[in-house]
């Protein structure tokens, strides 16, 4: 893929400069719908039709983020779910005589359009704009998917209410009753992405939804309401670790060069291997030294859970507690903070 200009600025202003001054943002709604901040539940997120055990239902909680889909019914009883939804799926509140919905997608805050998809074929998301937003802690996006239009282009700065686009239901599965604005709050795993993963398979560079890992945006909003700021580390601090895997360590991880607040140990100081602490979900949220060498990422450490781990962990890990391993899916996902941009040829 070739970088523009333009592409590469935003890259060194954005990607590359952890150390450019920042502060904590206040981040915003992204449409007129404000009942997050009162009733939420059904009001603020778009159900999913489901069927369960015979019994159909239209359950918002599946518009939430996290394990919320595919429930099924653990080995105690309890039901759990197998599948991530990695962003909060946003009711529209205004909608024409046809049914057509007419809310504004509106930046969340301060930034730079980094990424805008009008081809809604192209990608799950449909038509999707991602934004870059400078914290202290380095970069980090928004991304607004379903759009029935964009407004905006790549390089533009916006400030928060700035609009963005017009809530639809673009994309795959969605129909004009279920139109919502899907909205992620992300990091990026790497940022040589598009060099790793390169057309046919990936279509959006460095934008595509495999190399960005959402945190719970309605956490991060609900944290700003009354203008307070969010602060990401200490949000990830708060977050609960699920999993270690350990990976060799070659003295630098693409995404502790962006976001340094990740690293635990002392810097400067070698090791022969790090472990890279996740959340169930696989948000990373810490990065230790460690002492003890490996030749392939290997788990570590991993809580119990009453079912197998692949069930609960993205099928990113397997096994139990005890021999908990990486899938197959799990490994590529390591990889891809491991890879330091090497091409990998495109699919046949």
């Amino acid at each position: 893929m070739v970088r523009t200009a333009l592409f590469q600025l935003l890259l060194s202003l954005l990607l590359l400069c952890p150390c450019m001054a920042a502060g904590d943002l206040v981040f915003h709604l992204p449409t007129d719908n404000r009942t997050l901040y009162s009733e939420g539940g059904d009001a603020y997120f778009m159900y999913v039709d489901r069927t369960f055990e015979g019994v159909t239902s239209r359950p918002w909680q599946a518009g939430s983020w996290g394990m919320v889909r595919n429930p099924y019914r653990a080995g105690n009883g309890q039901i759990m779910y197998s599948r991530m939804h990695e962003g909060i799926d946003v009711k529209p509140i205004r909608r024409d005589a046809n049914g057509e919905p007419l809310d504004e997608v509106r930046a969340i805050a301060s930034g730079v359009v980094a990424y805008v998809s009008d081809d809604p074929r192209k990608s799950n998301y449909g038509r999707y704009v991602v934004v870059a937003h400078r914290v202290p802690e380095g970069t980090i996006y928004s991304l607004y998917a379903h759009l029935a239009a964009t407004d905006c282009s790549v390089g533009q700065q916006v400030t928060p209410r700035d609009t963005l686009g017009i809530l639809g239901y673009s994309g795959v599965g969605l129909n004009k009753t279920r139109a919502h604005c899907h909205l992620e709050i992300c990091l990026m795993i790497n940022s040589n992405y598009d060099l790793i993963v390169q057309p046919p398979t990936n279509k959006h560079g460095l934008f595509n939804g495999l190399n960005l890992v959402g945190f719970n945006a309605a956490d991060v909003l609900r944290a700003c309401k009354g203008g307070k700021p969010f602060s990401l580390s200490r949000y990830f601090a708060g977050l609960k670790e699920h999993y270690r895997v350990r990976v060799p360590w070659q003295g630098s991880l693409d995404i502790l060069r962006r976001h340094p607040f990740l690293y635990k140990g002392r810097w400067g100081q070698p090791c022969p291997a790090v472990d890279i602490a996740f959340t169930r979900e696989g948000i990373p949220i810490a990065i230790y030294p460690a002492a003890q060498s490996v030749s392939e990422p290997t788990i570590v450490k991993c809580r119990p859970l009453p079912t197998l781990q692949q069930n609960a962990t993205v099928n990113r890990v397997k096994g139990s507690s005890k021999n908990a391993a990486l899938t197959a899916s799990g490994l590529r996902y390591i990889n891809l903070f491991t890879h330091t941009g090497e091409p990998t040829p495109p699919a046949n």
